[in-house]
């Protein structure tokens, strides 16, 4: 997927709550949504241990 290619680091695209620290992760793949067929990108959160889908335009990319 264009702009999201793996190891790219990425946020969330949307404010953050107030008092909640602002999410960093690493694109580590692709999946495809079995029910819409739209192509999810999957972000492995600092933290975390498995990737999560996620729309690319709920995504920002890190500078």
């Amino acid at each position: 997927m264009e702009g999201f290619e793996k190891h790219t680091g990425v946020t969330l695209a949307g404010p953050v709550p107030a008092g909640q620290l602002r999410p960093f992760g690493e694109v580590h793949g692709h999946a495809t949504d079995p029910i819409t067929g739209r192509e999810l990108v999957m972000v492995l959160w600092l933290g975390t241990r498995k990737p999560l889908p996620y729309e690319p335009d709920e995504l920002a990319h890190l500078d």
